[in-house]
Formats: C-alpha cells, sequence, structure tokens
C-alpha cells in the first residue's frame, strides 16, 4: 500500500481520489499501533507515506494521531530504532496544518515533555531552579502551558525506579531530542520562529552534567542512583549534541543574538567531552559555527580550538580518553554495576566525592585490568586504574584537522602571532607522519562510516594546504617539504589507481 500511495502521488488527476483513500487508512493503522502488533513497523511507515503525501487526509485525525505516537514514543514496549521512526513521523506532523502555530505549538510541547523527564532524571545532580528556569523560557509568565504531549500518557508504566531510568527515561528523552532535530532540520513551508534560548539552555543542562553529586544540596541522592545516570550520560550527551548541531543548522539568521551562549557552551563542554564519540561531534558543532558565521566566529573559537585540536593531535601531550563505549552493552553494563554494587560495601564514603561521576563509571574492570598490567618491555612501573591512558583516536584526529583546516581557510591570518607557528609546525609534522606511514594510498577496506589512515592522510594534506594558502608570510615557511610531501602522495595514489583501457 505504501508503494501503491507513492505511485499515485504521480498522477495528478488521481490525486483526489488517492486523498480519500489515504484518509481511509489512517484509522486502520492507528489501531494497529495501538495494539503493539507485530507489524507496527510497517504501519508506521505507510503512516508516513501518508502524511508525506497526502496531509490534507490526516487533517480530521490529527489529535489522534499525535496521542497515537507519542504513546508509543513514551511506550516501553517499542526498541530505540522503532522509537526514532515513531519520532520522524512526529516531527512531520506539523506539516499536515501549515502554519506557524501549529509548528510553534508542537515543538514546545516536546521541549516541555523532555524538561519533565530531566527533572526526575538529575535529581541531585544540578542545582533544582534549573528546570524551572528552562520552563519560564518556553512558557513565559502569564501564558498558560499548552496540552500536555500525548494527553498525560502514563510515564514508564509500572517499572521499578531502578530499571525505569535506562528502558524508560533515556530512551524516551534521545527520541523526544531527535524529533526537535527533525523539526528544525527539516523543509516547513511557512518561516517559523525557533524557541533558540531554550533550545541552548535544554542542551547546556544536559552537557554540563558530568555526574558528580552535589551532596550539600541533595543528601538524598544514592550512589545507586549516580551510577544509573552515569551510565547513560554518553547516549545522553550524543542526542543533545545532534540537538545543538540541529539548532545551529535550523535557527541560521536568528542564531546571532544566541552565539555568544553557544560559544560559552562549546568551550565549557571541550572540557569535559572525554569519549571519541563527543569530542568527534563537537568539532563538527564548531565547524558549522565557522562556516556558517564566518570569521567574526573563528576569533571566538580560536583560542578553544587551537588549545584541543593541538592536543588531540599531539601523541606526546598527556591526554586522558575514556574507555567505554558510547552504547555500551548489556554485559558491560551488569559487570559495571556488579563492580560499583561491591565498591559501595567496600567504600561508602564515595557518595561524599564531588569528583566526576561520568569519569568514575567510564573503565570497565577488565579493560582496568588490562590497563593496569606492567609493560616490562619499556620499563614501565604499573599503572593503577586511574592512571589509564590511551592515544587519541583516529577519528577525532581526523575531525581536529579538518577543524583546524576550516579555521585556517576562514580566519587564518588574523591574531598569527601567538598560535599559527605552532600549528603550521603541527601540520607539517602531521602530514609528514601520515605520509610516511605505509603504503601512500591503500585501497579502502573498511566499512561505510569508518576512519582508516587514508582518511587521515587526506585530512593533513587538506590541513596543511590550508595553512599554505592562508600563511601570513609571503612565502610559507615550509612550502618546500609540504611540496614534496604533495608530490609523493600524487604518486603513490597514481601507483594504486587502475589503468582504464
Amino acid at each position: 500500500m505504501s508503494d501503491l500511495f507513492a505511485r499515485l502521488a504521480k498522477f495528478l488527476n488521481l490525486k483526489k481520489e488517492a486523498s480519500s483513500f489515504a484518509g481511509r487508512v489512517v484509522e486502520p493503522l492507528l489501531l494497529l499501533l495501538n495494539e503493539n502488533g507485530p507489524v507496527a513497523d510497517e504501519a508506521i511507515d505507510l503512516l508516513r507515506t501518508v502524511i508525506k503525501l497526502y496531509p490534507s487526509s490526516v487533517n480530521r485525525h490529527y489529535n489522534k494521531v499525535e496521542s497515537t505516537i507519542a504513546a508509543k514514543i513514551m511506550s516501553t514496549e517499542v526498541n530505540v530504532k522503532l522509537s526514532k521512526k515513531f519520532a520522524r513521523v512526529l516531527a512531520m506532523l506539523p506539516s499536515v496544518r501549515v502554519s506557524e502555530g501549529t509548528w510553534s505549538l508542537m515543538i514546545q510541547k516536546v521541549l516541555i515533555g523532555i524538561n519533565n523527564l530531566l527533572n526526575d532524571a538529575f535529581v541531585g545532580l544540578e542545582e533544582e531552579k534549573k528546570g524551572r528556569e528552562i520552563m519560564m523560557l518556553l512558557v513565559p509568565p502569564g501564558n498558560d502551558p499548552p496540552p500536555v504531549l500525548g494527553d498525560q500518557v502514563k510515564l514508564g508504566g509500572n517499572l521499578h525506579v531502578t530499571k525505569k531510568f535506562g528502558v524508560f527515561t533515556v530512551p524516551t528523552i534521545s527520541a523526544l531530542a531527535h524529533c526537535c532535530c527533525m523539526m528544525l532540520t527539516s523543509y516547513y513551508p511557512v518561516q517559523v520562529t525557533v524557541p533558540g534560548r531554550a533550545l541552548i539552555a535544554l542542551s547546556r543542562r544536559v552537557l554540563l552534567v558530568d555526574g558528580s553529586l552535589r551532596n550539600k544540596l541533595f543528601p538524598s541522592t544514592t550512589s545507586l542512583h549516580q551510577e544509573l545516570i552515569c551510565f547513560e550520560l554518553p547516549s545522553l550527551h550524543s542526542s543533545f549534541l545532534d540537538l545543538l548541531h540541529a539548532t545551529i543548522k535550523g535557527m541560521r539568521s536568528q542564531l546571532l543574538p544566541h552565539a555568544a551562549n553557544i560559544v560559552r557552551l562549546v568551550t565549557d563542554y571541550f572540557k569535559i567531552a572525554k569519549l571519541p564519540t563527543t569530542r568527534t561531534k563537537v568539532y563538527s558543532i564548531v565547524q558549522l559555527l565557522l562556516t556558517s558565521m564566518g570569521v567574526g566566529m573563528s576569533l571566538h573559537l580560536l583560542e578553544v580550538i587551537v588549545s584541543n585540536a593541538v592536543g588531540d593531535l599531539d601523541d606526546n601531550c598527556v591526554k586522558e580518553m575514556t574507555l567505554f563505549s558510547t552504547n555500551p552493552s548489556k554485559g558491560t553494563s551488569e559487570s559495571l554495576s556488579k563492580s560499583y554494587s561491591k565498591k559501595r560495601k567496600q567504600e561508602p564514603q564515595i557518595q561524599n566525592s564531588h569528583a566526576s561521576g561520568l569519569e568514575k563509571a567510564a573503565i570497565s574492570p577488565k579493560k582496568m585490568k588490562t590497563s593496569s598490567m606492567p609493560t616490562s618491555s619499556k620499563g614501565m612501573t604499573p599503572e593503577t586504574p586511574g592512571d589509564v591512558r590511551m592515544f587519541t583516536p583516529l577519528c577525532v584526529k581526523i575531525a581536529a584537522l579538518e577543524t583546524l583546516e576550516i579555521l585556517l581557510n576562514v580566519g587564518g591570518s588574523l591574531r598569527t602571532d601567538h598560535w599559527r607557528a605552532k600549528v603550521d609546525l603541527l601540520l607539517i609534522n602531521i602530514a609528514t607522519s601520515a605520509c610516511d606511514s605505509g603504503a601512500g594510498y591503500e585501497p579502502s577496506t573498511t566499512k561505510v562510516g569508518e576512519t582508516s589512515i587514508s582518511h587521515f592522510r587526506l585530512a593533513s594534506y587538506k590541513a596543511l594546504l590550508a595553512s599554505f594558502l592562508s600563511s601570513p608570510h609571503a612565502r610559507p615557511l615550509y612550502l618546500a617539504q609540504g611540496t614534496e610531501l604533495f608530490r609523493k602522495g600524487k604518486i603513490s595514489c597514481l601507483s594504486f589507481t587502475p589503468s582504464v583501457p
């Protein structure tokens, strides 16, 4: 049926009949979704097709569709992948009633839902007034709050509080954040006003939570609650980095009054971003800021970009990178929970610690044990679990090089007295090292989306070229060495290019 409706949309003389037929399938689809049947995936795909191609046919079912989709997003019986599908359909729903008020009301409902869920999740990990401040941005004093998303769906069902956070709270917040991302970056026929202050404040609220307890304010918060949040913080941080990226991309000219807040947020988050995934996303946000706002933004981000990029690219710098995945497996989570259960019995004073809870939960026992083994060949002394170190991952280095390239292209000639010499020397050294590491260009055997030494080599060459083109000197300092590297790279690439008959 999805294929049939897609084909019918191509025939203008059949549009009226097709729209009539599309309106007849909406209620049966909602019944299928409410029954939690095995065809929920196919049903939401068909509903998405109907909303996209025949929006007028859904108009009289608008409230029912919103309630059903919101209920599925907030249901514990829906997996993460299907929940993202429901979120995308919810983001499309304002196109059924095209108006600025419809779009604004939907994103207001979604943001209020996220804020309310965060109020329960972050008890003891932040100041209590944070949620109220964001609520005042979403619903100014004197205005009536909008209806609750999904007509007051029972949140979390009858789940136990310890299970509710991982099974319901975090997946629901991530799905609603994904809905906001789609609304901000998708085409909408009418110009709308984006609630920029609320979006940035909500992103800041999540991104600056590192898991450390505020015991003086909330002595009742338990160590178990802290651990549950720390295990899920990487997922939340990743979702809200995507939301911040979508906010910058979607606001466009409306972003200028909020630029200072975003710069402060990026600067603060760089200090606590340890995971490869989150650091890569922060670099992507910085790149978007530089390309969208130009030389003025480069002046404000210059110091934070250079300091972090140099630290990530120079392996001689002592750089701590946490050793756990952004999507930890069930086995890893269980082992971590058992480890902390034992630690609570042995060290009850950990509840009074103000150290970052995210760092406490970062290292799994297995990796701690492996990392703490002595390395006799290098004459190193055994490390304690708190001394775990590793080199910066390749994906982070590539992101740092791409960011430096954009910085040099946008504002490479600005305030060059205190940073250009260091950056130019680092880039020529990295390009030389990349050129000498193995073959000049090996056929890629990596999967789509994965990084390899070839990607790193290309990024280093592009950054080096940008340093030459933006050099404040009449002749770049390392032009001769760079030209030789480009020549070697070209010859190596040609040697692996198959001949064309």
